[in-house]
């Protein structure tokens, strides 16, 4: 006797919240695009979940401004080679595709934050800088934080990775994401 495969229904398997993943993009780029993006939306997670447990646990110890940024440009440094062609092209589509969209508040939306971070400090190609041309004043506090972040980066980075590894969420983190984390406390 055959059993009928159990179905799933997309509304058990989504988030609750739009993200910045695009479909489109994802058939262009490929995994790197996806790997990156669910990164960054899972990084958006723990901030939104740690900021719901901020209400209720008021004793615990703050966390410093900008620490998704931060994580989400490791992430995004761990992925991507700033010399690669290809994956200069899927930052500058990523990017404009967030930056365009001015809607509802999305999953991952810190992406843009990290890549223009990481162009501020030399990491990335100076090129990329273009996409924010529109932004009126990027907030210098973000860049002066970040900047205090990546000087402790030996000490910071292992932490706040270790810390997004232990928030629960539901559905849990992507895979990629819990190896990509567990090399950054790794010191990797």
């Amino acid at each position: 006797m055959r059993k009928p495969l159990k179905l799933i229904d997309a509304r058990q398997e989504s988030l609750g919240q739009p993200t910045i993943i695009d479909r489109a993009l994802a058939q262009q780029h490929g995994a790197l695009y996806v790997q990156l993006v669910v990164a960054s939306i899972d990084v958006d997670r723990v901030c939104e979940a740690l900021g719901n447990q901020a209400d209720t646990e008021p004793n615990e110890e703050a966390l410093p401004l900008g620490w998704e940024v931060f994580v989400t440009e490791a992430l995004l440094l761990a992925l991507v080679d700033p010399q690669n062609e290809a994956h200069r092209l899927l930052l500058e589509d990523t990017c404009l595709d967030v930056l365009v969209d001015q809607g509802d508040p999305r999953l991952g939306s810190q992406l843009p934050f990290a890549v223009y971070n990481a162009v501020l400090r030399g990491v990335l190609p100076e090129s990329l800088r273009a996409l924010f041309h529109r932004w009126k004043s990027p907030s210098k506090t973000l860049a002066e934080d970040l900047a205090a972040l990546w000087e402790a980066h030996e000490v910071a980075l292992p932490k706040l990775a270790q810390m997004c590894l232990d928030v629960p969420l539901s559905p849990p983190l992507a895979p990629p994401t819990v190896q990509a984390l567990q090399k950054l406390v790794a010191g990797g």
